[in-house]
Parts: C-alpha cells; sequence; structure tokens
C-alpha cells in the first residue's frame, strides 16, 4: 500500500510489525541496556575456548555494535582468563566492562585489580545449593553482602547474581531481597533463570513482584532449555527490568542464552525499545562468534542466518515478483527489510518447490532466453534437479540445464 493513509500504526519506513504488540499508542519507549556475556556464559558452553586475542577481538566488535556492558570473563577462571579481562580494560572500549566473581574475598580484589568498571557477585542459595555447598541462606547471603561491599569500596557497580532465581519459594526471594535491599552494597539484582525454567508469562509476574520489594534495578540472566529464552527476555524488558543478559548467537551453558542479535531485534521492531545497538552490525558479529567459537550459524537462524532472504515456494516467488514490479515495499512481504539487519536483498532461487517467477527471475539474471513455449519444460526440468541434488539449484546448474531450450540457428 502506497497510501500512507492506509498504513497501520506499526508500519515503519524499515519494518511492519503486529499493531496488536502496541495497546497504548502514546507509551514511552523503553530503554533496553545490553549486558552481553558471550565471553563469559557463551564460553561455557562445552567444547568453545576463545583465546585472549579472540576476546579481545569479539570484545572490540561488541563495543563497535553499541554493547552497553561486556562481560569480559569469570577473574578467578585462569590466569589467560585475568590477562584477557585486563587487555580489554586497556583497550579502552565504549562499553563497560564486567566480570563476575565468587562471593570470596580473593575473587573480589582481582576484579578490582583488572579495572572493570562492574563485578556480578554470584548468589548460589536456593535448596540445592544450600545442601551441595553445605551452607544456610543467611551465611550465603552474608558472604555476598560482604563481596559486594568489598568492590563498593573500590567503586565497582556491583549486580547481584542471583542464581535459579524463579525456583525460589516466594519466602526466601522476599527474605533475599530484604537483606540485600538492607545492606546497601548492590546497584542492581539479576534474576538468574538458570535453569531456564520461566515462560514469559511467569517472567512478568516475577519482575513484577520484584518491583513490589525491592527499587533495585533489575535484570535478566535467560537460559534457553525450552526455546523461550529471547521471549522471556522481551518479556522482562516490558515488565520493567531494563538490563538483558545476551550472548552472540545465543551460546552458553547447556543449551545457550538469549541470543543478542535476537533480543535486540524483538526489542527494538516489538516493544519499540531505545538501544544504542547498532542492527547491521549483527550479522558480522555472529560471523566472528561463529569462527571463534566452532559454532557454524544455521542458513535459516532468525536475524542473521545466510539464508533467510532466499525464496524457493512458487508462490511466494510470485508474491514477490509482482510486489517487486509494482514498487512495493519489502516490509509487506517481510516483518523488516534486510537492510535494517545488514542483510543482502532478497532473492529468489530454483528447487523442489520453484514455479515460473523463479524461472524468468532466474533467466533474467543469467542473461538467457528461453522460447517461452520452452518454460514449463525447463520448470519440470528444475524441480527434478533439484530432488536429485537434494538442494536448490547454483546459477551454473541452472544455466546449465537452460542453454538446452536455446533456440538453434
Amino acid at each position: 500500500m502506497r497510501d500512507p493513509a492506509n498504513r497501520p500504526s506499526s508500519y515503519t519506513d524499515t519494518s511492519f510489525v503486529s499493531p496488536w504488540n502496541f495497546p497504548d499508542e502514546d507509551q514511552t519507549p523503553r530503554r533496553l541496556v545490553v549486558h552481553d556475556t558471550t565471553l563469559r556464559d557463551g564460553e561455557q558452553q562445552a567444547g568453545v575456548v576463545f583465546t585472549p586475542a579472540e576476546k579481545l577481538r569479539i570484545a572490540t566488535a561488541l563495543a563497535s555494535a553499541g554493547v552497553n556492558r561486556i562481560e569480559a570473563g569469570m577473574v578467578a577462571v585462569s590466569d589467560d582468563d585475568r590477562k584477557a579481562i585486563l587487555s580489554i580494560v586497556e583497550a579502552g572500549l565504549d562499553a563497560e566492562i564486567w566480570t563476575i566473581a565468587r562471593s570470596v574475598r580473593s575473587d573480589i580484589t582481582m576484579a578490582i585489580d583488572a579495572g572493570v568498571d562492574g563485578v556480578g557477585v554470584i548468589l548460589l542459595a536456593n535448596s540445592q545449593y544450600r545442601e551441595i555447598f553445605r551452607w544456610t541462606l543467611d551465611s550465603a547471603l552474608d558472604q555476598s553482602i560482604e563481596a559486594a561491599a568489598l568492590a563498593r569500596q573500590s567503586g565497582l557497580h556491583t549486580t547481584l547474581l542471583l542464581a535459579d532465581a524463579p525456583r525460589y519459594t516466594e519466602h526466601d526471594l522476599r527474605h533475599v531481597v530484604e537483606q540485600i535491599d538492607g545492606s546497601g552494597q548492590f546497584t542492581a539484582i539479576s534474576l538468574m533463570d538458570t535453569f531456564g525454567t520461566l515462560n514469559p508469562e511467569g517472567t512478568r509476574r516475577l519482575v513484577q513482584a520484584m518491583q513490589e520489594w525491592t527499587q533495585l534495578p533489575l535484570e535478566l540472566h535467560a537460559h534457553n532449555d525450552f526455546g523461550l529464552a529471547t521471549a522471556n527476555a522481551v518479556a522482562a524488558l516490558g515488565a520493567g527490568a531494563p538490563t538483558i543478559h545476551t550472548t552472540v548467537l545465543g551460546l552458553g551453558e547447556r543449551v545457550g542464552n538469549a541470543a543478542l542479535e535476537e533480543v535486540v531485534m524483538a526489542a527494538t521492531l516489538l516493544q519499540r525499545a531505545n538501544t544504542t545497538v547498532r542492527l547491521d552490525h549483527l550479522p558480522a558479529l555472529a560471523q566472528l562468534v561463529s569462527r571463534a567459537s566452532g559454532h557454524p550459524i544455521a542458513t535459516n537462524r532468525p536475524i542473521v542466518g545466510t539464508r533467510i532472504g532466499e525464496i524457493e515456494s512458487g508462490t511466494v516467488a510470485t508474491e514477490f515478483a509482482r510486489w517487486s514490479e509494482r514498487g512495493g515495499d519489502l516490509q509487506w512481504l517481510f516483518p523488516y527489510v534486510p537492510e535494517l539487519a545488514g542483510a543482502e536483498p532478497p532473492t529468489l532461487v530454483l528447487g523442489k518447490y520453484s514455479g515460473m517467477a523463479n524461472v524468468d527471475w532466474a533467466l533474467e539474471h543469467t542473461g538467457i532466453t528461453v522460447p517461452a513455449e520452452h518454460k514449463a519444460a525447463l520448470l519440470a526440468e528444475v524441480k527434478a534437479e533439484g530432488i536429485r541434488l537434494h538442494r536448490t539449484l547454483t546459477p551454473a546448474d541452472f544455466a546449465s540445464l537452460a542453454r538446452k531450450y536455446l533456440p538453434t540457428s
């Protein structure tokens, strides 16, 4: 639709999402603060190892992309990790540099010596942790508060990393909040969904309950055990938790975390959140982390998949071709225009499901002219070849088929 009067309110120059996402058109946009933990939780995915040089390259790319906070590693893990954190701090990147620490003095001292801006202090105090580590809730809290106090004396920001927060009893969770609030040693609380047990509605309720008990800023660290990490992150943001923990490509312990690229795009387009992250940097950032981690990017991965702009289906190809001919805006056929996320323009490809629109597109782009009466036969060969090859056809595959139908002199 070219007439602006006929466009829904959720239509923009670069995207068109559902107006049902925005019940209150006058709502003030929320600010999204991205705390990226690719270099710590991302590296905890089994088999992933980043060298200090790789960590610096990734941190530099994260900062260049506009990520607000970079969790550079766990300061007590190894000498390499400490060197990596120090090199990232010394690089003077345009982002806050964070680490995480156990609730012990030696970890906090190392964090202070590294020169980071903030430290996440881990609280392992839910029922199973108390049994595993043989401590009480109050003794664990005392250790975390003492650790945070040492960090605060050196001017560091301190976030309580409340492990397995969603599975605390309400009684114990309120007690934790009361003690943390009363200590005055923390600048935020991160609700760590350590085992991915929340759904979006549960996330909203948890954030809202916490807001009734504390004025401290809230953060969410989501895991993806049920495939809901991004949905939960967006729900938390909508409920009033401004800081979301992410990893590039959703790397992380077990099944991973909320993916940076998904969270940022969903928050920006589906919640109209304000973010400093540059959306067009996301594909290059994903490629960098994929190479360093050894984890290939699925071709159909949201936002950064390398083939999400390819159209094989004949019906969809017809829609695209006809809409393009009339100069229609791409966001009517996609939720957002590809260049918004640094992707290539859509293209038609050839395979089992292709139709005549795909063939016409391919003929135009290869410069081959096939008589109209032979196009149906060419399409049949394209479909058969796609089945035989078990993939889409390359331009060379298609040209080889098409040349058989060239007029003879």
